[in-house]
This record gives C-alpha cells, structure tokens and sequence, in this order.
C-alpha cells in the first residue's frame, strides 16, 4: 500500500503549501485563521468539513501527557502513560511486542492485527493515526466518514442510551452517544470488541474499553480532540491522551483507501477450500472433497449443482 501513503503524503503537503493555515514562515506553527467559529442554529460549533491531522499535533498515541519525544506513531518515551497503568500480565505481553518492533519492523507487524489480517483499525486508533476524517451535521446525529475504508459512524445526539450489551454484540467501532458541554462536544462510546489496539505503538484494550472524546473546534480551521479510555480489565485507572489537533482541509475531499488492497488480487488466486472459517465455500469443498461435480461444465450444460447448505 506504499502508493496510497505516497499520494497522502503529497495531498497533505499541497493542502500545506496552498491553505490560509500554510506554517509561518520560521515558525513551525500554523498562522492562526482570524475567521470566527462557524456556528450552527442552536449556537453551538459547527464541526463540519474535512479535517486532518496537523504537523503540530503532539503525537499520535497515549504516550507522555505532552507528546514529548513522539513522532509519526513511534514511541520514544521509556515507558508511556499507558504502559505506566497496565496491570501486569498485559503490561508483560505489550513489552513482547514493543521488543519486537526495536529488532525490526517485520517482526513488529506479525502481532499487528490489522497487518497481519486486514482486520479494521477500530477506535481510537482510526483518529490517532491521523488520517483525514469527515464530519457532516445531521438532525439527530453528526456523522463521521473515515478516509481509512471510508468507515462510517454515528454520534447519536438524541438522548437515547447505548444498547443492553446482551442483546447487541461487540463492534469494531463500538456505539457513540454525544453531548455538547458549552462549545466541546463529548462522545461516550462502549460495545468495542478486542481484536484491535488502541494506538499504532499497540496498546491494548479488552470488551470493557469505554471512550470518552472531546472536541473542540478553538478557531476556525483548528479542531482539538483530547481522547480519555477506561478498561478496568486491562488498565488500573483511566489513561488521557494526547490533545490532537486537526486542521481544515478546504474543499477537502477524502480519497479511496482500502485496507489490504495491494493482497486482494493474490487472495483471487487462492484456492477457496484453503481458507478456513469460510462457511461461504463449505458446500463446494466438501463436493470437491467427495469426487462430486462442483460446476455445470462438469456434469453438463443442462444441469445444475445444488448449494447443498
């Protein structure tokens, strides 16, 4: 996938070199916007538009409290203040992996869901690694559009409660309610699976993870995102990251990004009865299995083989 990060590269450099937030010059910093806030009709912040991760966001993970010695998802500090609230057994399992990434990289990404098996980024990983999002304004939600496989979800601002967890199963992305707290918008979100990190450096988190974002929209193409996480079944207390900042993208536009696109045409190759789990091929393997015919061509042009599900 090294074209995509490429071409985002190059996209983030010309939105860097042609906005009105391009970096004062000697500075570092983005030259501030003097536009106020966009409101909507009940007065609060309109968080609308495409939003990306600026150059001077402090990091990307739940490293130090200020971000300090933190670049590009790599984790410098010693110990981050995740690890620092790991209980044991999971603080044992977190090092494995970080060990494995200061050998070398391959190995690093062999514990890697979402390198190793496709699998979604999840949440907060999916916003802490920077990619751009975009926000729209809906009656009775705000909705948000992930460039990374364009994943969709909702913030429900209706009032209504989070699912009976027995009734609904675990999600990648998990369910979100928000809130207006003056001009910060919170979102609460539980019903995660386990099966993602919470970060690129691999932080771990269990079913219990709970999520509770803030956004504040500080001026008028700088959006700040402070996310707390709180899994009683891994953690010891609840870990604050970083404040991330976002600017606007004008005119912004996501572009296509699909996850483990560059296997997809070696994984057409493949013979289907050699992928386990996959309940969709059953009826054909066990045919082939047994010497039966398992296409038209083999038992006529007139006949057919029954799905036998």
């Amino acid at each position: 996938m090294a074209y995509r990060v490429v071409g985002v590269v190059l996209f983030a450099a010309a939105v860097s070199a042609c906005s009105p937030f391009a970096l004062a010059q000697g500075g570092g910093q983005a030259a501030k916007d003097s536009r106020p806030v966009p409101r909507l009709p009940n007065g609060k912040p309109d968080l609308s538009g495409v939003w990306t991760q600026a150059r001077e966001s402090p990091g990307r993970h739940f490293g130090s409290a200020s971000g300090d010695g933190q670049r590009q998802g790599r984790v410098e500090v010693e110990v981050t203040t995740a690890e620092a609230a790991m209980k044991p057994e999971a603080r044992e399992k977190y090092r494995e992996q970080l060990a494995a990434g200061k050998v070398r990289t391959i190995q690093r990404d062999l514990f890697d869901p979402t390198i190793k098996a496709c699998a979604p980024l999840g949440f907060p990983r999916l916003i802490q690694q920077g990619r751009p999002v975009e926000i729209l304004n809906l009656p009775d939600r705000l909705f948000f559009r992930y460039e990374v496989d364009h994943f969709p979800r909702d913030i429900w601002m209706d009032g209504r409660a989070h699912p009976d967890p027995n009734i609904t199963p675990p999600s990648w992305m998990g369910h979100s309610v928000g809130h207006w707290a003056g001009d910060t918008l919170v979102v609460d979100t539980v019903g995660f699976n386990d099966l993602t990190w919470l970060d690129s450096p691999g932080h771990p988190h269990s079913e219990a993870l709970r999520t509770t974002e803030r956004y504040t929209r500080v001026s008028y193409d700088r959006l700040e995102i402070q996310i707390t996480f709180d899994d009683p079944e891994i953690y010891t207390k609840p870990v604050v990251g970083n404040t991330l900042i976002y600017r606007l993208v004008p005119n912004g536009e996501l572009v296509e990004w699909v996850q483990c696109d560059d296997r997809i045409r070696e994984l057409l190759k493949m013979d289907v009865c050699a992928i386990k789990e996959a309940w969709e091929f059953e009826a054909h393997c066990k045919r082939r299995e047994a010497g039966l015919p398992t296409s038209n061509e083999e038992v006529g042009a007139d006949a057919t083989v029954a799905p036998s599900y």
